[in-house]
């Protein structure tokens, strides 16, 4: 055996004239994942995908790209939209609902209190990739602190009283 080049036949050590029947070419495999034919195989690359570099009259051509992988990239990536659905909020809209900084929300995120769903969309500028969150789950959780914040500001304003009284019998003496 050959020791073969890549985009040549490990058996024969020729170069590859024609494409294989489990790939497709890098502008096919862009235009389905919606990216350019550049971004198209660095994602291609950084998922370990298996390719062959095609010549034709001795010079290289085209690269091939395992349709699988394509497939399973496209099964994975969030679906192109022009508008957010209303069901969603953005995360500076779940801030406001729940009046936290942005770090806040993502802790809750990754503790699992709260789903994020990465949103890509289409803007005039290109494509851009967004946290967003359910509106039901961001006013639930809204709802629960502020039932925890109002149950532990009861409670303070009890313990409180309990010292004011305190101080006030103990300090205050009416005049008789």
């Amino acid at each position: 055996m050959l020791h073969a080049r890549r985009g040549s036949d490990e058996n024969s050590g020729k170069a590859y004239a024609l494409p294989p029947a489990w790939g497709m070419s890098s502008r096919q495999a862009a235009d389905a994942l919606g990216l350019s034919v550049r971004t198209a195989r660095a994602l291609l690359n950084r998922h370990k995908a298996r390719y062959r570099l095609v010549f034709q009259q001795g010079r290289p051509a085209c690269l091939y790209w395992e349709k699988s992988v394509v497939k399973r990239l496209l099964a994975s990536r969030m679906p192109l939209v022009r508008k957010i659905p209303a069901k969603l909020c953005s995360a500076a809209e779940a801030c406001c609902i729940l009046m936290v900084a942005r770090s806040t929300l993502f802790r809750y995120v990754k503790q699992g209190v709260l789903q994020e769903y990465k949103i890509r969309y289409a803007t005039k500028s290109g494509v851009r990739l967004l946290s967003h969150y359910l509106r039901a789950d961001v006013r639930r959780l809204a709802a629960r602190r502020n039932a925890v914040r109002v149950r532990a500001s009861s409670l303070q304003m009890e313990r409180l009283k309990k010292v004011w009284n305190g101080r006030m019998s103990s300090s205050y003496t009416p005049k008789s």
